[in-house]
């Protein structure tokens, strides 16, 4: 895809912002072995096409959210109910969001806005701005039994 949509991004000084996710960090992510897989290649994909497109006046970043509230855990297969339990849980323990607070979708839109500035962030290539509540930080989350906690 982003070969078909070169010519137009140099054309217009587009940017690319792709979003990835914590659990693709160096941390291991038993419980989410495949998804972790993926935006961790998703990462490495950004640094290397970063540095492709870069020549050609074209920037990618990405952001790496952490819980944000949104319909991912539905989409999962877990009810509204279970949903919830999950954000209030993980909201509830520092250990697992320092900052005691599930991210809203706002925060991760208002990263990407910033990132496709090239005003704002045009100096930026190639990175991943985590956005997190701090929870890369302690990582602590990872002495509860997410999985059950969410019913899967």
């Amino acid at each position: 895809m982003t070969k078909k949509v070169k010519p137009h991004l140099m054309e217009t000084k587009g940017e690319i912002v792709n979003v990835s996710s914590i659990v693709a960090g160096p941390q291991a992510q038993p419980d989410f072995m495949y998804y972790a897989i993926a935006k961790a290649a998703l990462d490495q994909y950004t640094r290397s096409t970063a540095i492709d497109l870069i020549q050609h006046g074209i920037r990618v970043n990405s952001v790496s959210p952490g819980v944000v509230a949104t319909g991912f855990t539905n989409a999962m297969g877990m009810p509204d109910q279970a949903s919830q339990k999950f954000y209030n849980f993980m909201a509830a323990h520092k250990e697992c969001i320092p900052a005691l607070v599930a991210g809203q979708p706002e925060d991760i839109a208002n990263i990407i806005l910033f990132l496709a500035d090239r005003k704002l962030s045009s100096y930026i290539i190639g990175q991943s701005i985590v956005a997190d509540g701090g929870s890369t930080l302690v990582m602590g989350c990872q002495v509860h039994d997410i999985k059950q906690m969410m019913g899967l």
